[in-house]
């Protein structure tokens, strides 16, 4: 991102927007007001034990940074002009106008910036040595990293543009026009870490520039001409990285001590010895269709929607394709009862991604070339109800049921479909026998079968099974262990309580808690417990002071498998 396509991006919006408002100035016959404030003021950062993961998106600097807003609002009979801005350092930025005429003509106009302060991985737990003996006399073989920029700082600003429009035909008042755009430019450089293959166990740290950009156009159109409510929206979106990947020479594959014949890496090493490029970024292109509809008929309301959606990585040449519908129904018999049901069914094909990898060990006739199956490819069903009824004014009584199942094409293997089921259930109550008091509880439980895990490939059996010189492909037969941290029975409640004893003072407290298990796995019954209470005050002594304050705690357990990883294989 170059300063001059930036200002180029900046200045197109202001242009389209400028008719807009100016379409939106206000008539002098009309009379009206306006309110606008300028606040000047500083802030100033102190670090001490600073981590900068801890601020990646809270930039400060140890000095006193001037900081300024403004803020302008203009009103004239069903007219309206506003605007803000914020200048908080030089790379954090903000202003917005928004502006109405009646109701036939809207526009918005804003940008924004940040710095993202990206910490250094020093890689220092990357240090490790062989230990050859019960006596952990050190070997030959090593882990070892260098950094190539060690003093670098990270890190990069991210820049939006952002517009949208919105117009109603003169004549036709139901009928409206949408257009809008989006940009968001990142400029600066990242930390990139290169792993030397498995031949050498070396790590190196470099830099890499950044220079990303995303944009987005979308356009559309609202018909509302009496019972039924159509609208259509188009979206495009673009994705392409400016900056060259970075270049690294990796290692000559062989054995850390004893040296050999880098063939002996041939199963698991495809190059070597050579200059290659990495973190190659995709260039993306996405394309949407929505089709959306409402409608009523008699005490019923139907809403639904339809998305057609098509992305490409045009680097790689491979696409994904997903269609969606849905449908809404609200039905209301009388003022005390309300039903309420959805469904919606999800269709997501992914390209197949062919792995082409070369003989190896002189020309052995055994391949390895492969077909990659994504488990995206997949079909999503839902469906639920929800039942409301408040038979008295001083309590509501509530109840829903729900039903999702993904079917995966091809996992865990190809051809093999296999399927996730999910069953929800909630019930609860609200109660308020007066203007002091309420209160709102409720019980929710689901239920899945066969949780999505990874199957049977997450740990190695141990001992020696296998003849010498072996191959890792061979090693896939030495693999099991399906565990996942998704549970099979989830139960949960969610408690609050409100109490108002006057009109200057409000107080609430609440309680959320959850209990999520699954015993079904052959190497691990997963369990995690989750709690979190609330407590919160709000007292206005008088109209022009308000005094608030409030306190959660988060409690979060659960238990699982610590996989150390071997050297040497």
């Amino acid at each position: 991102m170059k300063t001059p396509f930036l200002r180029w991006l900046f200045v197109l919006s202001v242009a389209l927007g400028l008719p807009i408002f100016s379409l939106l100035a206000f008539s002098q016959e009309e009379p009206g007001y306006s309110v606008w404030s300028l606040w000047l003021g500083s802030h100033y950062t102190g670090y001490e034990d600073f981590s900068k993961k801890v601020g990646e998106f809270d930039r400060g600097k140890e000095e006193a940074v001037p900081e300024i807003s403004l803020s302008f609002s203009g009103y004239r009979g069903d007219q309206s002009l506003d605007f803000f801005g914020h200048y908080y350092d030089p790379k954090r930025i903000s202003f917005s106008l928004t502006g109405r005429s009646k109701d036939i003509l809207s526009g918005l106009v804003s940008y924004r910036s940040f710095y993202r302060q990206r910490a250094t991985d020093l890689l220092e737990n990357l240090m490790a040595r062989e230990a050859v003996d019960q006596e952990n006399n050190p070997g030959g073989k090593m882990f070892t990293y260098e950094h190539e920029v060690p003093d670098a700082d990270f890190g990069y600003t991210r820049h939006e543009i952002e517009s949208d429009f919105q117009v109603k035909v003169p004549g036709s008042a139901k009928f409206k026009i949408i257009a809008a755009h989006r940009s968001i430019l990142e400029k600066g450089d990242d930390q990139k870490v290169v792993s030397m293959h498995c031949s050498s166990c070396h790590m190196v740290s470099k830099s890499a520039e950044v220079d990303r950009r995303t944009h987005t156009v979308s356009a559309g159109i609202e018909i509302d001409p009496g019972p039924l409510f159509l609208s259509y929206i188009g979206t495009f979106r673009s994705f392409k990285s400016e900056a060259p990947p970075p270049e690294e020479h990796y290692d000559r594959a062989e054995h850390p001590v004893k040296d050999g014949d880098p063939t002996n890496f041939a199963s698991n090493v495809i190059f070597h010895d050579t200059l290659i490029a990495f973190g190659q970024m995709s260039e993306n292109q996405k394309m949407a269709h929505t089709l959306k509809m409402k409608t009523e008929v008699g005490k019923s309301k139907i809403l639904g929607s339809f998305t057609n959606t098509q992305a490409k990585n045009k680097f790689a040449e491979l696409k994904i394709e997903s269609n969606s519908g849905g449908l809404k129904y609200v039905f209301s018999p009388n003022l005390k009862t309300r039903f309420v049901a959805l469904a919606s069914l999800s269709r997501i094909e992914n390209d197949e991604v062919p792995i082409d990898l070369p003989a190896w060990r002189g020309g052995d006739p055994a391949q390895f070339d492969y077909i990659r199956y994504s488990n995206l490819t997949r079909t999503i069903a839902k469906a639920s109800a929800e039942f409301i009824y408040q038979p008295h004014r001083k309590y509501r009584l509530f109840f829903s049921a729900g039903y999702e199942g993904t079917k995966r094409d091809d996992y865990p293997t190809y051809g093999a479909d296999g399927k996730t089921t999910k069953l929800k259930f909630s019930a609860g109550a609200k109660y308020r026998p007066n203007l002091r008091f309420s209160g709102r509880f409720k019980y929710f439980f689901e239920n899945t079968d066969d949780p999505f895990s990874p199957y049977e490939q997450l740990f190695e059996r141990s001992g020696k099974t296998l003849g010498s010189p072996f191959y890792y492909f061979q090693r896939d037969s030495l693999r099991y262990g399906s565990i996942t941290n998704q549970p099979t029975n989830l139960h949960g409640v969610d408690f609050t309580i409100n109490f108002r004893p006057n009109r200057k003072t409000n107080m609430s407290a609440g309680l959320r808690a959850s209990l999520e298990t699954n015993g079904e796995t052959d190497s691990l019954d997963f369990e995690r417990t989750k709690l979190q209470p609330q407590v919160s005050a709000n007292f206005a002594p008088t109209p022009r002071w308000n005094l608030f304050g409030s306190i959660s705690y988060a409690y979060d357990k659960s238990n699982g498998l610590a996989v150390v990883a071997m050297m040497d294989g």
